[in-house]
């Protein structure tokens, strides 16, 4: 058969990045203030596009929710008008103050919530509780829909979540009677412990510190768990942390040095690691922040054996010191890295930069601010499928006619400019026939890619496939209308993107 090499200008036309996508809910931002006491600390999406954000009403020590339709409209079929709050506190236990860690959305929009419980009556643990994709109560998750987990210790603090393809759902957090272990535990879909999983479904690492925690976790395709926090190694120093494991709950001794890798940013900071991602090359990025007092944003990437990737930033370290705060980042399609957080603690900020470590000067310089309240901050950012940037929050900015300030949920949705195909390694592979009306081929003996994936001209996936042999191998894409594609072949280390034309 012979083999086409295709050539192509691919042009893709969006409003100008990091501006407010209009299209949302009044001017690209979204409030809600029912809630009056609340702070952000997480969202995702279901697979409708809507939007829940999962937060914390403060004065009650209860957790709360808030759903949005993704035209930024309150979803009022969700709990009692678009809001959880109360009506989930009668599963949780008396005498307990729970506040929120993290929020994962099942393959079925079924809703997982956990976080801390905190009281002197009953110690510190975590807490995980499952809903239904409307917000009611999943009373098949652990037969009551709640789940109270301890590690024996006086610091059992939950923080964040993560749910496996197998829909195994794996929490973690710190433990410890100083509070110096990176504690996880694995949970089945039935809600009860995975007892297969570490000692009875548990897993305790001490680093060297006397206080360390997790902030997040990342899955590798492979089934590999890496946990991303912080540690201190001496007084007043707390350095990045990361930590791997098997599926089976046993750290890779392969990964850094025994399975464990500290990055020192600022010699008499506190380096903190807030977020973890993989990418599709396997190399691992780490968002969070330095300094002793207000962090600056800091982004740190690592290959997939734990060393520094020296080809990013500097030295693998990119810093910006114009922003502070604590941050979340989120990689788009084009490799792009989109990072929000509080700027001085006040306003809401966001900035990208490129796959090397670069800012992207195509947002405005230094990143563009959102002025649009006191003491106003971004929790989460999340990638829409047509790479829409949704940046969730809080605000404290609606005023009565009394003049009382009330917090409140924020959304705010923006454009992501042109969809860059510079940041791919473009070309690497011949795929044939090129234009096709059917099937695309390839050669797959050299770089036995093990997924392919096909992103239309907007960015958005629509197609995945795995790949099982190291041969030949064929993609469907017959059912797709005509047009340009981009198709993405990879495996545990590396990655390439070739465009497609469908005729």
């Amino acid at each position: 058969m012979k083999k086409y090499l295709l050539l192509l200008t691919f042009v893709n036309v969006f409003s100008q990045p990091g501006t407010y996508d209009t299209t949302f809910s009044i001017d690209g931002i979204a409030t809600e203030c029912q809630l009056n006491t609340y702070f952000s600390s997480d969202a995702s999406f279901q697979s409708s596009g809507k939007i829940i954000c999962f937060g914390d009403n403060y004065l009650t020590n209860r957790v709360s929710l808030v759903r949005y339709n993704s035209n930024g409209a309150l979803d009022t079929t969700f709990g009692v008008s678009g809001f959880i709050g109360n009506s989930i506190n009668s599963i949780f236990p008396a005498n307990r103050g729970y506040t929120p860690g993290g929020i994962a959305i099942q393959n079925d929009d079924k809703i997982v919530i956990m976080g801390l419980q905190q009281s002197d009556a009953f110690g510190n643990g975590f807490w995980v509780v499952r809903l239904l994709p409307n917000g009611a109560v999943d009373s098949t998750f652990n037969g009551t829909g709640y789940l109270d987990l301890f590690f024996g210790t006086a610091q059992d603090r939950g923080k964040c979540i993560k749910i496996q393809p197998d829909g195994k759902i794996i929490v973690a957090g710190r433990s410890g009677d100083l509070g110096q272990n990176f504690a996880m535990a694995r949970i089945g879909t039935n809600g009860t412990l995975d007892t297969s999983f570490g000692s009875n479904g548990k897993v305790q690492t001490t680093f060297s510190g006397t206080q360390s925690g997790v902030n997040s976790i990342a899955l590798q395709p492979c089934g590999k768990i890496i946990l991303g926090g912080w540690t201190n190694n001496l007084p007043n120093e707390y350095d990045f942390a990361l930590i791997r494991y098997n599926n089976d709950g046993s750290i890779d001794t392969t990964f850094g040095v025994n399975g464990k890798v500290v990055t020192t940013i600022n010699n008499m900071g506190s380096d903190t690691i807030s977020k973890v991602l993989i990418q599709s090359d396997g190399k691992i990025i780490a968002g969070g922040y330095d300094s002793q007092s207000v962090g600056n944003y800091t982004l740190v990437r690592y290959l997939a054996n734990g060393s520094l990737d020296t080809t990013f930033g500097t030295n693998g370290v990119a810093v910006d010191a114009e922003f502070t705060g604590n941050c979340d980042i989120a990689q788009q399609v084009d490799g792009k890295i989109v990072l929000v957080g509080g700027f001085d603690t006040s306003r809401i900020s966001y900035l990208r930069y490129l796959n090397n470590g670069q800012l992207d000067t195509s947002f405005p310089v230094n990143g563009p601010i959102a002025n649009v309240g006191l003491l106003g901050y971004a929790s989460t950012v999340l990638i829409q499928p047509d790479n829409k940037i949704v940046v969730c929050g809080s605000l404290s900015t609606v005023f009565d006619e009394f003049g009382n300030t009330y917090l409140c949920s924020v959304v705010i949705r923006l454009n992501p400019g042109t969809l860059s195909t510079n940041e791919f390694n473009d070309n690497e592979v011949v795929v044939y026939p090129n234009p096709t009306s059917s099937f695309v081929g390839f050669d797959n003996s050299v770089n036995q890619f093990t997924k392919a994936t096909l992103f239309n001209y907007l960015g958005q996936e629509v197609a995945l496939q795995s790949l099982n042999s190291f041969s030949e191998e064929q993609i469907d894409i017959s059912s797709f209308a005509n047009g340009v594609y981009l198709l993405k072949l990879s495996n545990e280390t590396s990655n390439t993107t070739v465009k497609v034309v469908k005729k």
